[in-house]
């Protein structure tokens, strides 16, 4: 553990954070205006297919990342019509849209490409040194020598940050999913503002996704997101709906999965007597754990009183 060990895996770490850290934050927003979306796992995966698409046809990673936002948002206004429009139950509305992203990528993945050839590749994003700070003890290797997607994601994470906690938007967001019935009556659009929190989610998914294939990956898999939306939305129990403190978890689960990526490369990688999946299991088994713990710990319930629940105007719940 010693110096030149620790920045590497500190810098691989901020990196995996940054995907389930957008997701998360996304989700978040999303949850504040009373609407759980559980689609998050089949945004991440649709973003993370169309971004390797657009990044592939078009040798382009910053069309990469467009399409990327677009393939989530696509399922984030089939959310929306389930959800907001037609009043669905919303629990089943995101298991739908998970199963249905789940074959159609694959579907359409293995019409695109040959099956059982090597996996076309992209190219991905050079690192950006930023002047002076990089060159920061053990700090600027860490965060300031990472590719311009990832400073500008957590950029965003920032900026969404601050908007929900701070401008009238966002507290008219926390109002519609705390009383919905009162926001209606003061002249809120209940329906418009959960609009924009699944949309918010699904672009943050999307983005999540192209990330993962643009800055770290470089190919795309079947399920090639492994659950990373399923820990996007632990991580909003875990932040206590604060999105700082959401990314905060992604961050603790970045760490946790680079720890297991070097683990196995000292243990043989997949020659280790030791299965590999079990080092892949590592991060989410610690990450469930810290959530159980911190929802144990926790002095009060921080979930929006109505998350979950369909609004329906003149109706009382």
């Amino acid at each position: 553990m010693n110096i030149d060990f620790l920045i590497p895996l500190l810098s691989m770490a901020f990196v995996l954070s940054i995907p389930v850290g957008l997701a998360a934050v996304g989700e978040c927003i999303c949850q504040r205006t009373g609407l759980l979306n559980l689609g998050v796992e089949g945004m991440m995966l649709m973003g993370a297919l169309t971004a390797f698409l657009g990044a592939f046809y078009f040798d382009s990673s910053w069309i990469g990342v467009l399409t990327g936002v677009a393939g989530g948002v696509s399922l984030g206004i089939l959310m929306g019509v389930l959800c907001i429009s037609i009043k669905a139950e919303q629990v089943v509305s995101g298991i739908v849209v998970v199963l249905l992203s789940l074959g159609l990528t694959s579907y359409l993945y293995g019409s695109l490409f040959h099956v059982g050839t090597t996996p076309p590749r992209i190219e991905g994003l050079a690192l950006l040194h930023i002047p002076l700070l990089s060159n920061i003890p053990v700090i600027g290797p860490i965060l300031f020598q990472q590719t311009s997607l990832v400073y500008a994601s957590l950029a965003l994470i920032v900026l969404l940050s601050w908007m929900l906690e701070r401008t009238s938007l966002g507290l008219a967001l926390q109002a519609v999913g705390e009383k919905p019935e009162a926001g209606d009556a003061a002249g809120l659009s209940v329906d418009g503002l959960r609009w924009f929190g699944i949309l918010i989610s699904s672009a943050m998914a999307g983005l999540g996704g192209a990330v993962l294939i643009i800055a770290q990956l470089h190919l795309f898999a079947d399920h090639i997101t492994a659950g990373r939306g399923w820990i996007a939305i632990a991580l909003v129990i875990f932040g206590r709906w604060k999105p700082l403190w959401v990314f905060a978890g992604a961050l603790l689960f970045g760490v946790v999965d680079a720890i297991q990526l070097k683990i196995q490369v000292v243990a043989g990688g997949i020659d280790s007597a030791i299965p590999f999946e079990l080092f892949q299991a590592l991060p989410y088994v610690i990450t469930m754990a810290v959530l159980v713990l911190s929802a144990m710990r926790a002095r009060r319930n921080a979930q929006p009183s109505a998350l979950g629940i369909p609004f329906i105007k003149g109706q009382k719940h």
